[in-house]
């Protein structure tokens, strides 16, 4: 049972932006404001359409400005969010040639755009050009905002889950660390980046067979993010299935089939039908079952991914 994807957005950043944006259209800032309200409660499919109701709003203008790119990048992280990293990159990508003309090759705000499509290009299996965007962005933070400013934390995170991909984890485990360092700083001792970076940092030590600092970290982010969004929040089940991988590991079957089936519970009730977290979560319980002789309900269980990943 492989940890969950972990994928960031520029989402954090966009918020920001809001207030410089809002004189130019109050309708764009509500649209942009609805879209944030709602993925932040993991709504996505509603964060989209508030997303595409505030890129269409940017258009009709016709400037190619900041809010054009803002809106391209909130709704590439809703897609994100849904899967369509297809549609992530695109997006992505548009958004980074209008803010490199804005403002120059080297600003922060270009670093911003550069670290989210670094993870997209991770997710996508294309990892040459995933180091290269987000080193790219690395050198632009800390050069501009210096090496442990909140933003550095952000890339070195993108930087930590694509080295775990790799099995890189020597450079995962630095890497993951020192964004714990910085957060642990920067930030409340709730704040849900800090439960993000926890859960990667678990996933790490997982791989690396080290199961009771795996464990702390896991506990300790699941206790921020129920205490920050609730017990059925989709960020939660992220987190449960990562306990689950680790109980795996483990050999202890019957704490690992609670948690899968209570992260299934929730990414039902709180996802679309097609959502991949879902059929991950179903994968990993199918792996689950067939390690405990239960092969039938596992291939059920993997068919029923396998058409969420081919919708």
């Amino acid at each position: 049972m492989k940890p969950a994807a972990k994928l960031t957005g520029g989402l954090l950043l966009a918020a920001a932006l809001l207030a410089g944006c809002a004189a130019q259209s109050t309708l764009w800032e509500e649209y942009s404001q609805d879209g944030l309200s709602a993925y932040s409660v993991g709504q996505y499919e509603e964060a989209e359409t508030f997303f595409v109701a505030a890129l269409e709003e940017a258009e009709r203008s016709g400037r190619v400005d900041e809010r054009l790119a803002t809106s391209l990048n909130n709704l590439a992280t809703a897609y994100t969010a849904l899967g369509r990293f297809g549609g992530s990159e695109a997006l992505y990508r548009r958004a980074l040639a209008i803010r490199e003309n804005l403002y120059g090759r080297d600003d922060p705000i270009v670093a911003s755009t550069l670290s989210s499509l670094g993870d997209i290009y991770r997710v996508l299996g294309r990892y040459g050009e995933a180091e290269t965007a987000l080193m790219r962005a690395m050198v632009i933070r800390e050069q501009a905002l210096g090496r442990d400013h909140p933003d550095v934390a952000v890339t070195l995170d993108n930087l930590a889950a694509l080295y775990r991909d790799q099995d890189r984890l020597a450079d995962a485990l630095d890497a993951a660390e020192r964004v714990i360092v910085i957060r642990q700083s920067a930030l409340k001792p709730a704040d849900p980046l800090l439960a993000i970076s926890l859960g990667n940092l678990a996933a790490i030590h997982n791989a690396m067979g080290r199961r009771d600092m795996a464990k702390a970290q896991y506990v300790r982010a699941l206790a921020i993010q129920e205490a920050v969004f609730g017990p059925d929040h989709p960020a939660v089940a992220r987190t449960l299935n990562g306990m689950a991988s680790l109980e795996f590991a483990r050999g202890r079957y019957d704490e690992a089939e609670a948690l899968c089936l209570r992260a299934l519970d929730i990414q039902q009730r709180s996802l679309p039908d097609d959502d991949p977290a879902i059929a991950e979560t179903l994968r990993s319980y199918a792996m689950l079952l067939r390690a405990r002789g239960r092969g039938d309900d596992a291939v059920l269980l993997e068919r029923k991914a396998a058409a969420i990943e081919s919708r």
